[in-house]
């Protein structure tokens, strides 16, 4: 039985596949998709592989189809490839809304694509803490104390900063670049904070799935009222082309057992279902830890916690299987999947605007009147309110209008879910009771 529901957000991050151009349409070059009617923009030079690359646009400019096609005969790169042969790649905003699965199989099917197969997806799951109750951070510091072993995926990476204040981690990854499947847990909103990196689209997401309440300060209230930020870590699976066939593991009676090859096919990946289930399959065989237990020891929890590993040095490891389950998911509660019918479009923020945001909270906190305090917080408020537009998705203007209402009440302090504020506003509209 179900413990509770739990708001999954789970995303494909990455989507590229491989196919080949039919003889009927061949060469779908640049000018063919402008004599289609599609906005196209050319990139000047090619790749290592392909001669041609080329992005389809929307109106607004934002990218939606990235193509590589003409292969290189004279390259080393060539092997396999053919005259017809292409690269397509969904973008990353794209990713993040409607079905990307099912629109770039009708992009392929209108253009008379012939699909080979996925060269590349990325599965990836946005949280605040593990099902288990497990800060991320905390996790990662105890892996590499020791504390925990993995199975599988001996090739570790590891990134952070050492400062006067001791070590902090925000990314470890397992697996080569050869490997067939890669695995990488990092702090996704300390990446996002960067400027170079900001996504609104990824922002947005989370406020829908209740991981941020506020994507302009990317910031969240606490059961007392407080507002924090709160760190949004990422588990993500990297799967190559050669994954094709890969075992599913399932759970029966508490025991891990072997099922049936899964093709590594588009379906698969086509609703937020089934998506949590490759991902639930991708780890129960590469995100999978033991407690590091030793031989001839009591191993309890307390001990195993306390416990240095420089007193654990002299002693004998016990064998990986026979150490207790790290438990980091709950697979049998149920779960919500919430998804943008349209994202925002890709933007960078106003760098100007920080600025000013910046220097008037300083200037608010080191000023002794009031009244300009009071000022200094109207001006914050209205700049907030013009960085949010930024996170209102694209398409259908009363949609766009639904979401940008919503947004404007969660600034102004509702707290409610985001799709109880969203259905509010929608039925005003209807009623045409919001001027």
């Amino acid at each position: 039985m179900a413990d509770e529901k739990r708001t999954r957000c789970i995303n494909i991050d990455w989507l590229e596949v491989y196919v080949l151009e039919s003889n009927e349409r061949y060469p779908c070059n640049a000018d063919y998709f402008r004599r289609q009617g599609y906005y196209v923009k050319e990139r000047e030079y090619g790749t290592r592989v392909y001669k041609e690359m080329f992005t389809i646009v929307d109106a607004d400019d934002n990218p939606l189809v990235e193509i590589r096609r003409n292969p290189a005969s004279g390259s080393a790169n060539f092997q396999g490839l053919v005259e017809q042969s292409s690269h397509i790649r969904l973008p990353n905003w794209v990713l993040y809304q409607g079905n990307p699965v099912e629109f770039l199989r009708e992009f392929l099917l209108k253009n008379d694509y012939i699909f080979k197969r996925i060269y590349r997806i990325d599965i990836c799951h946005d949280f605040e803490y593990f099902d288990s109750g497990d800060a991320p951070g905390k996790f990662v510091r105890r892996f590499l104390q020791g504390k925990f072993r993995k199975i599988n995926q001996c090739e570790l990476t590891a990134h952070g900063r050492d400062s006067w204040n001791g070590q902090q981690f925000n990314s470890l990854s397992w697996g080569s670049k050869s490997s067939m499947v890669s695995t990488k847990l990092y702090n996704k909103s300390l990446e996002l904070k960067q400027a170079e990196n900001d996504k609104p689209y990824i922002k947005t997401c989370w406020m829908l799935h209740g991981l941020i309440d506020n994507p302009c300060s990317m910031t969240k209230q606490d059961t007392n009222g407080n507002l924090y930020h709160p760190d949004i870590w990422r588990l993500e699976f990297s799967m190559k082309s050669d994954a094709d066939g890969w075992i599913v593991i399932d759970m029966q009676n508490g025991k891990r057992v072997k099922k049936q090859a899964i093709p590594h096919r588009l379906e698969q990946f086509d609703a937020k279902d089934k998506l949590w289930k490759r991902f639930r399959d991708l780890t129960l065989h590469y995100f999978q830890f033991k407690l590091t237990e030793y031989i001839g020891a009591q191993n309890s929890l307390a001990e195993i916690a306390l416990t240095s590993v420089d007193s654990q040095a002299d002693r004998k490891l016990q064998r990986k299987d026979r150490c207790r389950d790290k438990v980091l998911y709950k697979w049998n509660d149920m779960s919500d999947f919430r998804q943008l019918s349209a994202a925002p479009a890709p933007s960078k923020p106003n760098t100007s605007d920080d600025t000013l945001r910046r220097r008037l909270i300083q200037y608010k906190i080191s000023h002794p009147q009031e009244r300009i305090r009071v000022a200094c917080d109207e001006i914050l408020k209205d700049i907030e309110r013009v960085q949010s537009f930024r996170y209102v998705p694209m398409g259908d203007p009363k949609e766009r209008m639904t979401l940008q209402i919503a947004l404007q009440r969660r600034l102004g302090g509702d707290m409610r879910d985001i799709l109880e504020i969203i259905a509010e506003v929608k039925a005003l509209l209807e009623k045409d009771e919001i001027f």
